[in-house]
């Protein structure tokens, strides 16, 4: 399996490859696997053992808190840069199975998040570090090495484990001044939007996209690009088809192909217009209030609630973008990072002026996916603007405001 995945990715790996490489027949293959999902998570699982062995086993060997931190941290990352391939399957292969995957990932933190929550010095001068801090800091790391493994960088992660160590221990600091007003308006409920002329309104996505009111109001494009967002979100991108999608839409095949060149085209189209409808709902927001830290975590706030009031979005940014593939992971890593740009502030202390590094720009965006993702696969979607507060701890306090 890990062979297959390098060479063609989960979607393209077949059975007969898997067979091929295996030496093994058919039969044997279905005395282990019911199918080739099957096999990927058990192979996802055992990467992750034998990963979690390494760790643990560093983090063991002698040394203060800090010191330990560095060497299970120097573990994972030397495991990722000199097996890439296992790596990969791990880290960037395993978020194109959706949902799939979702669980087997969260087992697979879970003896690291143990491993971090152990690393905080815990004297009772020394605030203590959330769950959820620790979740994300887990995901932070990860995303890490999502990222240079991805881009065939996975020669850099040793080099940054020093870096990574500071970031995570940086959480133990009680938050500053601007961080605390941040989070105090995260904290307030967004008020409600002013009520706009219903003539000028388009059906909402929730609308079928074949129904009368979708076929006045929408033109043929917008009601395909709906269906292969509401195909996906029921029965999984694997299952999203151009006939299922025209089917959806109340179209034809043919009307299909005058607008797209592939199923995959209408997906990232419809992704886009709910992207940019959460981006025009956060700058709405935003534009309320002036500039500053207020305005941080009134903009968390606002993404908070605006996914948990679009279970199409929400679905889509935070399960079944990644299984369109690199394209369409491509424009998942453009999105997030642009909403953590618009979170990052300067920082008052010695080295004024310097951004974050980038790593801890994405450590901090992929800690920050990896939580909301969390809180959605486990029926809290409804709930998030409730932890808008420790979201914003999250994005501010390592990307330069005062501690």
């Amino acid at each position: 399996m890990v062979e297959a995945v390098k060479l063609h990715g989960y979607a393209d790996t077949t059975l007969r490859e898997l067979l091929g490489l295996a030496g093994v027949s058919k039969a044997a293959f279905y005395q282990h696997f019911s199918d080739k999902q099957e096999c990927f998570l058990a192979t996802f699982d055992e990467i992750m053992v034998e990963v979690g062995r390494r760790v643990g086993e560093a983090y063991r060997q002698p040394g203060d808190l800090r010191e330990k931190l560095a060497a299970a941290l120097t573990a994972f990352m030397v495991t990722a840069a000199e097996e890439p391939a296992a790596g990969s399957l791990a880290a960037v292969e395993s978020l194109t199975l959706g949902r799939a995957g979702v669980e087997h990932r969260e087992r697979a933190s879970a003896a690291f998040e143990a491993m971090i929550a152990a690393s905080f010095d815990p004297s009772p001068s020394m605030p203590p570090v959330s769950p959820l801090t620790i979740r994300a800091i887990v995901a932070g790391i990860r995303g890490i090495a999502y990222r240079r493994l991805r881009t065939g960088r996975q020669a850099e992660l040793p080099d940054l484990v020093d870096e990574l160590v500071d970031w995570t221990l940086g959480y133990q600091q009680p938050p500053g001044k601007e961080v605390l007003e941040a989070m105090a308006a995260a904290e307030r409920p967004l008020p409600s939007p002013d009520a706009e002329p219903e003539d000028g309104l388009l059906p909402g996505w929730e609308e079928p996209p074949d129904s009368k009111l979708s076929r006045r109001r929408l033109s043929q494009r917008e009601r395909m690009v709906r269906a292969a967002a509401r195909v996906v979100v029921e029965r999984g991108y694997a299952s999203l088809s151009i006939p299922a999608i025209s089917a959806a839409a109340g179209v034809s095949n043919q009307t299909f192909y005058e607008h797209f060149g592939s199923k995959r085209d209408a997906f990232l189209a419809a992704f886009e217009e709910l992207a940019g409808e959460a981006s025009a709902e956060i700058a709405k927001v935003m534009d309320r209030v002036e500039p500053g830290p207020a305005r941080k975590g009134i903009a968390v706030r606002a993404l908070l609630e605006h996914v948990a009031a679009n279970e199409l979005f929400a679905q889509l940014a935070f399960f079944e973008l990644p299984t369109a593939g690199p394209p369409a992971m491509d424009r998942a890593d453009q999105v997030l990072d642009s909403f953590t740009a618009l979170l990052e502030t300067r920082t008052s202390s010695p080295g004024a002026g310097a951004e974050a590094p980038t790593a801890i720009r994405e450590a901090v965006g992929s800690g920050i996916w990896a939580v909301i993702q969390h809180e959605i696969a486990h029926g809290r979607r409804a709930g998030l603007g409730q932890i808008a507060p420790a979201i914003v701890a999250l994005a501010l306090v390592p990307l330069g405001t005062d501690t």
